[in-house]
């Protein structure tokens, strides 16, 4: 048989095989579709795989209620309406949800990166049990072949996230870093902006992109542009959303849940990536639209958990806005008796959050852990004359060592946190590592310490930032470096000093990361020259391997 009769066979062969798959996809939806008109001809649910969100199938008691109180109409061109108001009447009756577009799963493509059905669900499926649970506010029953049909952005940022770790193609994360930021800009260059655009960002401000520089990180901006979208679009009151449009826009119940938990996933990221940062927030936490939670959009545990990470972003935000609200300090502090006192009206409100929440999952603890960090880092701002600071130090000591010993417990477990949490979650834990470093060197605090077990814990610490880290020499994996320079010196005084009054930060404008660019400070001042000559210090620090301080700043 000749060479070219060969490859007519095999071209032959491989069109017969996928005229084969279509056949029989399309055999598939025909028996979907008559099952439904079958079993149930007279409603309009979605004939997609998976069904469609369980939360649309909610009992006509909630949809009475939610509508009649809201304007929320499970159907706009059903309901009744009265010409000239945007609201509908209270004996609106609950209709079927509206049909979802038959969705065929297609390989996808975005630049050099194509992806195959198989990889696409394999992806997902990485999404939703790894990082999902971290912030779950999108709903896991939406296929992911759906979101495109929506959203390519927010298609595209799912499969990014899910490929932070991907073994199997460690070149996808890179590829997709130039392309969906491109695509993002693209999308952002585009007015008016869609409830996909929101979400998209809440996910990459959640999970950016590996950089090796804070000062190129676009995060904090996105942030911003993020919450800005989303008041412009009258996501903060979405029970009145028709008053930001120029059409009538009557949303279902579902549509409904589906912006309250876009909007309380808006503030929590915007939040945390400020915390993070060390920058002032840039979200409305005194809104009190974030104050009520319909039951209908509360539905699942993990409607429940997203709920309770607003609450401790709310407390967060208010232990910043309570302690910098000085407009006489240069840096905003409170003068110190009144800090003393907040203090303490700060803590009892995070014991009774703790106290409620007793019952809640390990990431919720997490972040109740992050939130007492968070207040407790407050004391080093505070003056050693003043009664008390060196018992409230020992205390931040305390939370920063129970905040890492939880962390190394969760990732001990199934979860694999230091894998895959979120980055704002790394900024928490970068700066307990930080303070127990500070402290732990501290001439005078070391006497009060158990400092041999401090610096197992650092050592675990280093380990957990390097496993952290997504790409060679992106930030997780150079602080690990910066903490484990400070650690191997032969003078541990060099970061914090003998006496008490040491401890004093010389950053103080980071709020509570002010730790973390004060160690810095002292980093990169050990390798400046005596003539302060930057180009020396540059080459010193190549010489001895240790990343540049600009990176960080």
């Amino acid at each position: 048989m000749s060479a070219s009769s060969k490859n007519f066979d095999v071209i032959w062969t491989r069109k017969r095989r996928q005229s084969f798959e279509l056949e029989n996809e399309v055999r598939e939806l025909r028996r979907q579709l008559a099952t439904r008109e079958t079993t149930n001809a007279a409603l309009e649910w979605p004939i997609l795989t998976p069904a469609a969100p369980s939360e649309a199938r909610i009992s006509e008691a909630a949809v009475s209620s939610v509508s009649g109180a809201s304007g929320v109409s499970p159907d706009p061109k059903e309901s009744s309406r009265v010409p000239g108001l945007t609201t509908q009447p209270v004996i609106d009756q609950p209709q079927a949800p509206r049909r979802s577009i038959i969705t065929i799963p297609r390989a996808r493509k975005l630049g050099n990166v194509e992806l195959s059905v198989e990889e696409i669900d394999e992806l997902y499926l990485i999404y939703i049990l790894h990082y999902h649970p971290y912030l779950p506010f999108l709903d896991p029953s939406t296929s992911l072949h759906e979101y495109y049909e929506s959203s390519e952005l927010l298609f595209w940022s799912i499969i990014s996230v899910a490929a932070r770790r991907l073994q199997s193609h460690p070149t996808l994360l890179p590829k997709l870093a130039r392309s969906v930021t491109d695509y993002l800009w693209k999308t952002l260059r585009s007015i008016p902006y869609s409830l996909r655009a929101v979400q998209s960002l809440v996910i990459l401000c959640t999970w950016p992109f590996p950089t090796s520089s804070s000062t190129a990180d676009p995060t904090y901006m996105l942030a911003g542009m993020m919450v800005q979208i989303g008041t412009q679009m009258g996501l903060h009151r979405a029970l009145n959303a028709e008053d930001f449009v120029k059409v009538p826009l009557h949303l279902s119940v579902y549509e409904y849940s589906e912006w309250v938990k876009t909007w309380e996933a808006c503030n929590i990221v915007a939040q945390s990536v400020s915390v993070g940062c060390g920058l002032p927030a840039t979200i409305q936490m005194h809104d009190w639209s974030l104050t009520v939670a319909p039951e209908s959009t509360m539905s699942s545990p993990h409607d429940i958990a997203l709920r309770w990470h607003l609450r401790i972003e709310q407390f967060r935000y208010r232990v910043s806005q309570a302690l910098t609200s000085n407009a006489l300090d240069p840096a905003g502090f409170m003068s110190a008796r009144e800090r003393l006192s907040l203090y303490r009206l700060l803590n009892a409100s995070l014991v009774d959050l703790e106290r409620e929440a007793i019952n809640m999952t390990p990431i919720t603890r997490y972040y109740l852990a992050a939130a007492r960090l968070h207040v407790h880092s407050f004391y080093l701002f505070d003056e050693p004359s003043v009664d008390g600071y060196s018992d409230r130090i020992v205390v931040l000591y305390q939370t920063a060592y129970s905040l890492i010993e939880q962390c190394l417990e969760m990732d001990n477990q199934e979860s694999g946190f230091f894998h895959y949490c979120p980055f704002f979650c790394y900024q928490v834990f970068v700066s307990a590592a930080f303070i127990i470093l500070k402290v732990m060197m501290n001439g005078y605090f070391e006497k009060l310490l158990d400092i041999e077990a401090g610096k197992r814990l650092l050592d675990a610490a280093i380990s957990s930032l390097r496993k952290m880290s997504v790409a060679n020499n992106d930030l997780p994996g150079r602080l690990s470096d910066v903490i484990g320079f400070f650690c191997t010196l032969p003078d541990p005084r060099v970061i914090s000093g003998d006496s008490v009054d040491d401890l004093r930060l010389r950053v103080r404008n980071r709020l509570s990361m002010s730790i973390v660019y004060d160690s810095l400070w002292e980093w990169r001042k050990h390798f400046q020259s005596d003539g302060g000559d930057n180009e020396n210090s540059e080459e010193t620090q190549d010489k001895l391997m240790i990343p540049n301080y600009a990176h960080f700043r």
